[in-house]
């Protein structure tokens, strides 16, 4: 199977390295000095349980270098989505398998707009993970340490497929399944990511801050529950105990993680704040729902975006 890693950051780089260091033929797209460290040097993966490197690694610098690709793992930031998938339109072909492990709710649909041959899926990544400089990617938390991975159809079909992409995760000491609901599954995470994201960016700290903080994690709480109920208006099948996980989930959060949102808004540049709490208030306002701590960090991430 001929991998292409189209996003060689903290998600991508991680999954890839595993693949790589399994065996498998895989090849990452990366740009400029990242590019450069990791044809120079290999790609360093420091991660919970265990670091390694990839060395040799197999890398190109643009999308028309793909040739053939079996399986694409789309993991680019969603502000690139429809860049990125106009690229890979010239390269892919009708036996190419696309899973998008990317933040949000409808990324899968929107690479569907611009690539209309091959198997398009979304995917899930619950993981905490860096690419904190150039060929270096820094792995902190994840369900048992390694992260976990949740891929799946819309429609409920491609089971064989599906089956034989995660038993390549699996074999790479992936924890990789496939969802009879991948669009509950999605918006699971997303409940969990844009609470995450949203506040940990708005009070630049790590989630430790916010959640040992009495008054910051009743505003977190209050914060999953506006998206639960833009989810729920939204006929979305959640479970009845989608809170309750939610915040299981986040208080077992490595507390010094900080989310991609907080990183990119440190650094000044691009970031995801229309993918997460944008896109919970976009949403809330279609279905005439109130969801003020959504629309106070929206309004402040995106503040600071434009002031760029």
């Amino acid at each position: 199977m001929k991998i292409y890693i189209v996003g060689s950051g903290g998600v991508g780089g991680y999954l890839g390295g595993l693949l790589a260091i399994a065996g498998n033929d895989v090849t990452f797209l990366a740009r400029g000095q990242h590019y450069q460290a990791i044809k120079e040097n290999g790609l360093q993966i420091n991660a919970v349980k265990g670091d390694f490197l990839v060395k040799p690694a197999k890398v190109i610098s643009s999308s028309s270098e793909i040739t053939n690709p079996d399986l694409v793992i789309f993991t680019v930031k969603t502000y690139d989505t429809e860049s990125t998938a106009i690229e890979l339109s010239k390269v892919v072909n009708e036996n190419t398998a696309i899973i998008t492990f990317q933040n949000g709710v409808e990324n899968d649909l929107k690479i569907k707009q611009f690539i209309k041959v091959g198997k398009i899926f979304p995917g899930v990544a619950y993981l905490i993970s860096t690419k904190v400089g150039p060929g270096t990617i820094e792995q902190i938390g994840g369900p048992g340490g390694i992260g976990k991975f949740v891929i799946g159809d819309r429609n409920g079909s491609f089971g064989d497929l599906l089956g034989n992409i995660t038993m390549v995760m699996k074999n790479a000491g992936i924890d990789a399944s496939v969802s009879e609901d991948i669009t509950q599954d999605v918006w699971k995470k997303f409940v969990f990511i844009s609470a995450f994201s949203g506040m940990t960016a708005f009070y630049g700290k790590p989630i430790g801050g916010i959640v040992n903080d009495a008054q910051l994690k009743d505003e977190y709480e209050n914060c999953v529950k506006e998206t639960i109920a833009v989810a729920k208006s939204l006929k979305v099948n959640l479970p009845e105990d989608t809170f309750e996980t939610t915040m299981s989930t986040t208080i077992k959060t490595n507390p010094a993680s900080k989310s991609s949102l907080l990183v990119d808004v440190e650094k000044g540049g691009k970031n995801e704040i229309e993918t997460l709490n944008g896109k919970v208030v976009r949403y809330a306002k279609q279905q005439n729902i109130q969801v003020p701590i959504n629309e106070k960090i929206y309004e402040k991430i995106k503040n600071k975006l434009n002031d760029l």
